[in-house]
């Protein structure tokens, strides 16, 4: 048989931005401010097999912060990088992206919009790449809406 003609794997296709494979929403009853507190601080409470570092913080303007968070686990060889954008402009907006560094650049894997509304925040999640597990990323979600949840709830239980 003749390999020569296999090009590449689906990893190294180009992402299409403009159509995510899968999206996930989540409507919180808490204020914009709360759930941002709450999102920096959800890793605080990680597992014994995960362990996650803030690095590279920079401002970019008077409302604009940008920090990456790397991710290691002992059940996998490769980091993951978040990169988190928090806009304080309009109400609030973080972004929060799943990379991975390739030599030419980086891979955008998932992202992650939570925006202020009248009712609280909105969580919006679009995943580009599934990396062949598409089940898994809906409990991923629902682990990180959990994980945001109980520190807002440590963070009342702390002000008592």
């Amino acid at each position: 048989m003749n390999y020569e003609n296999i090009v590449g794997s689906s990893l190294e296709e180009p992402i299409n931005t403009c159509h995510p494979v899968l999206q996930f929403q989540y409507k919180y009853s808490f204020p914009f401010a709360t759930v941002a507190a709450a999102f920096v601080q959800k890793y605080n409470y990680e597992s014994k097999t995960n362990l996650t570092t803030a690095s590279n913080v920079q401002q970019v303007d008077e409302d604009t912060i940008v920090f990456y968070r790397r991710n290691e686990s002992v059940f996998s060889d490769q980091f993951n990088y978040e990169r988190v954008t928090i806009d304080r402009r309009n109400g609030g907006q973080i972004t929060s992206e799943l990379i991975r560094p390739r030599p030419d650049g980086e891979r955008l894997f998932e992202r992650g919009v939570i925006e202020s509304s009248e009712a609280g925040a909105v969580h919006n999640h679009f995943v580009y790449d599934h990396q062949g597990i598409k089940s898994w990323k809906v409990n991923f979600f629902k682990t990180g809406v959990e994980n945001v949840i109980k520190a807002i709830k440590f963070a009342e239980l702390e002000r008592e």
